[in-house]
Formats: C-alpha cells, structure tokens, sequence
C-alpha cells in the first residue's frame, strides 16, 4: 500500500479544531477569572461600608450622650437668619470644623476603619406643652376643653454621625442622621 499518497491528502483539521477549542477555554476562564474578581470586590465594599456604617452610629450614640450631658451644646438653629443646611456642608470634605470626635468609649472597629467617627449637633429649637401640633387655633379646641398654651417642654436637636474624616484613601464614608427630643 502507498502512504505517501494518503499523507498529502491530509489537510490539518484535527490542529484547527484543537486551537479553536482551546480559544474558547481560554475565553471561559477568563470570564470566571473576572466574574471571582468582580466578587471579590463587591464583598470587599460591603465589609468596608459595613465597618463604616457602624462607626457612624457609635458617633450618633456618643453625640446623644453628649447632649444628655450637656444641653448647650451644638449649633444654634433657631435664629432665622441663621443657615443651617440639612445635613452640615462639610459632612462629606476634609473639614472638621463643628464636628467632635468620638470619644474611646463609643469606639467599634477603629483599627479597622482607619479614622476616628464624628459628630456634629445642632439645635433646632424649642417644643412641647399642650399646643405642640398647633391645635389652639383648630376649631376643636373653641369646643372642647383643654387647649391651653403651656410653654415648650423639650429642645430638639439635630444629631449627625459620620464614620470619619473623608480621605482620598477610597474608604466609605457613612452619615447618618437622628433627631433627638430632649426634655427640659
């Protein structure tokens, strides 16, 4: 038998069909490479944010307790022509001017999230008595009795906590805000 004349006839479909093969394994793992890095990154964010969510309310806690200390604490926000923004503007810059650091006690995870948490409190004026909701000038109140107009009983505060100073370093930042009735 002549194997000379079969050899020439081969036309290399067998290397073909491997290289194609192996392409497409090649563009397998590399999509299960990027799907586990992409994973991995997302879990990464949520324990950082995690972390920091925690920091900020442990500011909010310390901040309560610094009012129950101490009422005169804050930014006075009961003078109209006062400005006093919905959230303080330097929440999320560099700037800590307004803003107390947490103390030791109110501390979780600190070695972990990188900055100390802060918060910045606000007073946002005086509530309370019978007349709190304005029901002195309902028609209710012309009939039944028991709409008088006691004097305010409670000062509201604004607290807000966040997780630490912003910085370029990618960490989360976390604000977080409550208000807080304190009675007189």
């Amino acid at each position: 038998m002549n194997t000379s004349h079969l050899r020439s006839r081969q036309s290399g479909a067998a290397l073909l069909v491997a290289l194609i093969m192996l392409l497409v394994v090649t563009m397998i793992g590399l999509a299960s490479i990027r799907s586990t890095t992409l994973n991995e990154k997302m879990s990464s964010n949520m324990y950082d944010r995690s972390l920091s969510y925690q920091g900020a309310e442990a500011a909010l806690r310390a901040g309560e307790a610094a009012i129950e200390a101490d009422q005169t604490l804050g930014r006075d926000c009961t003078n109209a022509n006062t400005n006093c923004p919905s959230i303080p503007t330097n929440t999320f810059t560099n700037n800590t001017d307004g803003w107390a650091t947490v103390a030791a006690d109110y501390r979780v995870n600190s070695a972990k999230l990188g900055s100390t948490p802060q918060y910045y409190i606000e007073k946002m004026g005086t509530v309370g008595g019978t007349d709190e909701l304005d029901i002195g000038s309902s028609a209710n109140c012309a009939n039944y009795a028991g709409c008088d107009q006691s004097a305010p009983n409670a000062v509201l505060f604004r607290i807000t906590g966040r997780s630490g100073v912003p910085a370029g370093d990618g960490r989360s930042v976390v604000a977080l805000q409550i208000t807080v009735k304190q009675n007189l």
